[in-house]
């Protein structure tokens, strides 16, 4: 017999992590993707509280990593793309 996994949904510093580490280039965009719905909803709940100064610059930092790390992705995906195709 199996149990559902009810295991609590990943902070959004795991899902960057996860994003960051990530080799698949298929899984990647999706990982990044989730983290930075994560992010963006963390922003979200402390935009209202006031001391969240720090943890929102963190955020920030977080958000501008994944840039990078998409726009990196993205290079690599054209590069490939637009390497000669071998002939047999």
């Amino acid at each position: 017999m199996t149990t559902p996994d009810t295991s609590p949904p990943l902070d959004w510093k795991s899902l960057y992590h996860l994003a960051v580490i990530e080799l698949d280039p298929t899984q990647i965009v999706g990982r990044i993707a989730d983290a930075r719905n994560a992010i963006l909803n963390r922003i979200e709940e402390t935009i209202t509280k006031p001391g969240e100064y720090n943890e929102r610059q963190v955020l920030s930092d977080a958000l501008n990593g994944l840039r990078v790390l998409r726009e990196k992705q993205e290079h690599r995906t054209s590069a490939v793309a637009r390497l000669p195709q071998k002939t047999g």
